[in-house]
């Protein structure tokens, strides 16, 4: 809550941790965003905790953590919540451990198997109890008629994220989970479950890393319709960078009223806490 003479700024730098999206915001493919290694150095140094809310369902966070060090970002494995572990616990919670297929990578699977479930090939001739869909750069047609067919035959459908595209480098948008899951849903007539944002599960699997309150944490994202409906669904503070020229900010504040902050870029971030 903000006392009636408390400046969002202030709120914002009162907060005990802060939450960053990665793709888009902390870097565009294998380039480190502009401020970023400012804005995590000077929260650090503050004693805020920092950590890392990802649709990411390609990487463990193992790996988006060491990808991150290379980026020069202080990470290990346990600040990164990615989708990659969260669809497993996702899956689990709700349905307990299940027999599954998954359409996605080594990594996904291992995550899969890691919280639980037993992961079985994508030939495997027996019904699955769910078919799990995270990134897979092998998807083909005979993959999509295989997985159409057990969910056809009673499989749940449970993917890591909607997303169809993400920001890469050089602006160039890159295909994402949400583009094939579309592609199964269309062929099976029937909607997925989602484990990602913005949906709660990620978020929730935030707080719970230091017992945190919603209510002092910030969640910082250029996704207006994942990290930051998502944040404030969840009942975090929230930041948009929105990318928009200085002129265009303004108007955007009316249109997008549910952001507590909207600013271009994290150097702007970096700025108001006093960099």
């Amino acid at each position: 809550m903000r006392s009636k003479n408390e400046t969002v700024e202030e709120l914002l730098w009162r907060a005990n941790a802060w939450f960053f999206d990665l793709d888009g915001s902390i870097h565009f493919g294998d380039a480190v965003a502009p401020g970023a290694r400012e804005v995590v150095a000077r929260l650090r140094a503050a004693g805020k905790r920092v950590a890392y809310v990802t649709n990411n369902s390609r990487h463990s966070a193992a790996e988006i953590a060491a990808k991150l060090r290379g980026l020069g970002l202080a990470a290990e494995a346990e600040d990164v919540v990615a989708a990659t572990e969260g669809v497993g616990r996702y899956a689990r919670e709700r349905y307990g451990s299940l027999r599954v297929k998954a359409a996605g990578s080594d990594a996904l699977r291992a995550a899969l198997a890691a919280a639980g479930h037993e992961v079985v090939g994508i030939d495997d001739e027996a019904c699955p109890e769910a078919v799990v869909v995270g990134l897979d750069r092998a998807f083909a047609y005979a993959k999509l008629a295989r997985l159409v067919r057990d969910i056809k035959r009673g499989a749940k459908l449970i993917a890591a994220n909607a997303d169809r595209s993400h920001p890469g480098s050089g602006g160039a948008s890159v295909p994402e989970t949400g583009a094939l899951v579309a592609a199964i849903e269309a062929a099976v007539g029937a909607r997925a479950e989602f484990a990602g944002k913005p949906e709660p599960h990620l978020f929730r699997y935030a707080l719970e890393l230091g017992g945190w309150q919603a209510g002092n944490c910030v969640m910082v994202g250029d996704n207006y319709g994942t990290d930051i409906v998502g944040g404030k669904r969840a009942g975090m503070l929230t930041a948009w960078l929105s990318g928009l020229d200085e002129s265009a900010v303004a108007s955007s504040a009316s249109s997008h009223p549910d952001a507590d902050l909207i600013v271009r870029h994290l150097p702007d971030i970096h700025h108001l806490l006093g960099g």
